[in-house]
């Protein structure tokens, strides 16, 4: 640089950087999907809209004529969470998001863990991740 500030290059054709290096192959091919991820992207894949048609239960009870969720404890509701995990379940909740507005979904929970469930959302058609604290209440679908 010149006493003013001025960037001084000597030669027309020189460079302030060095050229850059092609990036190397990866020699493991590309990489590979979670599989756990995959596995569960499948499944909701192939149970398509039974989920959102299927007739919901609470325990031995039908669901309320209302329509409404049933509340759970955090407890029952993590338990039922870390339940469907491991069966490849779907599950009805009630969910209220950061705005206040409450909704329902019915999800296929594929991870919990860090008081987020990671599942896919029937409702939306993607998998998202749900803070449990969130989580009203939680059912089980019935079994035709």
């Amino acid at each position: 640089e010149s006493a003013e500030g001025d960037v001084l290059i000597t030669r027309a054709h020189a460079h302030r950087t060095p050229p850059r290096t092609p990036p190397e192959p990866v020699p493991d091919g590309p990489p590979v999907p979670d599989a756990t991820l995959l596995s569960a992207a499948i499944r909701a894949i192939r149970a398509g809209d039974l989920a959102s048609t299927t007739p919901r239960r609470h325990g031995d009870q039908a669901r309320p004529a209302t329509g409404e969720l049933p509340r759970t404890s955090s407890a029952e509701t993590l338990a039922t969470m870390q339940a469907a995990v491991l069966t490849g379940e779907a599950l009805w909740i009630g969910y209220v998001n950061a705005e206040g507005a409450a909704s329902q979904r019915v999800i296929a929970p594929i991870r919990v863990e860090g008081g987020f469930v990671t599942a896919y959302d029937h409702t939306a058609d993607e998998v998202r991740t749900y803070p449990l604290h969130r989580v009203t209440g939680v059912a089980e679908l019935a079994e035709d």
